[in-house]
């Protein structure tokens, strides 16, 4: 499927970075890298395009570096660009050899695993669960942004994986066990002992998460995450968000407690908002204690959380070390279905994301 230059091109931008300094003179230096990718197959080897050819890269090119300021470099790559490229001629036109052409294929191909494997983790997840979404960003408060991205990259590839196709039931559990691997590693070196506590519970649970996920006849994983009741936070265990619940429970009372909310911003009835304030808000909260514990949805929650708790985590890895990444690799060798190749591969990965 041939690209259409006149698209949008937002699916294949894979990040931007800020830069501390480029070149030397002051009134050209440029503070932004935007990178995209145009490949011609995604990572399971699907058909995304047809290479493109010279004209359309260098129209794309200019389309998409016309959006952005003088102050911001745009980086292209990827397999689709290869009619620019690998054109086989020098602007000499004299004709490449055999070699030459390898050696550029593998220069190339050298490139764009170390760049674009750096900017996978870009993006924060969303936990679909409040509490335990809650939990992980609180505990990865004032961290360095590696850190963040190898959590992002873990959880994605590892611990919630949105295909597993090719992968026995055995082996995408050890997956995830190798996931929890990898966050334990962060949690020893990475995070104060403060943190890591919560930072391991969190990734525990969204282990379970995964546990309890199914996976189609294709490989798509499906989770059934349940939301659970918003907490503010801080606020105790028990704390139901009363918006959120009357929203759902008592769309009437929701409405009139909106209408005081902008009666009180744009200062109209100054005198009767107190008591009206009083009613509304009392009302809401005798509704949230009678009311919210019986509900079916409060049920499926209870019922769901418990079965989360109740999942029991995989012991596949035992007696690792995570003092550094040489003794941490081989403690995890030969203790699952998952070959050492592909620890390994995995584990380099690991340490991309790292910037190690």
């Amino acid at each position: 499927m041939s690209i259409n230059v006149n698209q949008d091109y937002s699916r294949f931008y894979i990040g931007m970075e800020q830069l501390k300094n480029y070149g030397s003179n002051s009134a050209a230096k440029k503070d932004t890298i935007v990178k995209y990718r145009f490949n011609t197959t995604d990572e399971d080897g699907n058909r995304v395009m047809d290479k493109m050819s010279k004209e359309e890269t260098m129209k794309v090119m200019n389309d998409i570096s016309s959006q952005y300021g003088e102050n911001v470099i745009v980086q292209f790559s990827g397999d689709g660009l290869a009619a620019l490229a690998d054109s086989k001629k020098f602007m000499s036109n004299r004709e490449m050899t055999a070699e030459e052409v390898a050696a550029k294929e593998a220069r190339d191909a050298a490139f764009q695993a170390e760049n674009v494997i750096q900017l996978e983790n870009t993006h924060r997840i969303v936990i679909p669960n409040f509490e335990t979404n809650e939990q992980l960003y609180n505990s990865l408060s004032g961290v360095d942004d590696s850190v963040i991205s190898s959590t992002m990259g873990i959880i994605s590839n590892y611990l919630m994986p949105g295909d597993a196709s090719g992968m026995l039931g055995q082996e995408r559990q050890d997956m995830i066990a190798f996931g929890l691997e990898t966050a334990k590693y962060l949690a020893e070196n990475y995070l104060d002992e403060t943190y890591a506590a919560d930072y391991m519970s969190a990734m525990e649970t969204v282990a379970k998460y995964g546990l309890n996920a199914s996976v189609s006849d294709s490989g798509k994983v499906v989770y059934n995450t349940q939301e659970g009741q918003v907490r503010m936070s801080g606020a105790s265990s028990n704390y139901v968000d009363m918006e959120s619940w009357l929203r759902v429970n008592d769309t009437d009372l929701y409405n009139q407690i909106n209408e005081l909310n902008q009666s009180i911003i744009n200062n109209k009835d100054g005198e009767s908002h107190a008591a009206k304030f009083i009613e509304l808000y009392t009302k809401a909260t005798k509704e949230i204690l009678n009311g919210s514990s019986n509900t079916k949805a409060d049920g499926d929650y209870v019922d769901w959380k418990e079965t989360v708790e109740k999942t029991e985590l995989p012991t596949t890895f035992k007696n690792v070390k995570y003092n550094n990444f040489q003794s941490f690799f081989e403690s995890l060798q030969n203790q699952s279905s998952l070959s050492n190749s592909w620890i390994s591969n995995n584990l380099n990965r690991f340490m991309k994301w790292l910037m190690v």
